[in-house]
């Protein structure tokens, strides 16, 4: 192996174990976008865990601290807005990602994400390096 092979082996070794050190939450009620999400994340060598409503993403954080919640804003009880606002008085240092089908249709929900310190909003549909590229403006050091 070449001396620029192994230094870029080398880097993608050190920035793997830096998404290792970065906990993402996904919280959706659609079970197959936040499995598929866990996967891809793990696959990029993130720590993600998933909850399905902004109640067990409550009692999520309450257990470990997460650096990053993806939360979709359109769920059935609480909201993500409503989740995002009891999420961060239980962990402030959190980022949050706000994920959105209905982006013209929850404008209001969307504007007051934004007011309230949402970091990023991503409509569905989305490709996963809209969320990697949103994780990666959070925490530019992770590479």
């Amino acid at each position: 192996m070449t001396k620029k092979a192994k230094t870029t082996a080398r880097s993608r070794e050190g920035a793997a174990r830096k998404r290792a050190d970065i906990n993402v939450l996904i919280v959706d009620d659609e079970k197959n976008l936040t499995q598929a999400m866990r996967r891809l994340l793990s696959a990029e060598g993130y720590r993600a865990e998933v909850a399905a409503s902004g109640e067990l993403a409550l009692e999520a954080i309450k257990e470990l601290p997460f650096d990053i919640i993806l939360l979709d804003i359109n769920m059935p009880g609480m909201n993500g807005l409503e989740a995002f606002k009891k999420l961060r008085k239980v962990s402030p240092k959190s980022k949050v990602i706000m994920i959105t089908g209905y982006g013209k249709t929850l404008k209001a929900l969307v504007e007051e994400a934004r007011e309230l310190g949402v970091h990023s909003i991503i409509d569905k549909p989305f490709k996963i390096n809209q969320i990697t590229d949103a994780i990666q403006e959070i925490i530019p050091h992770a590479d």
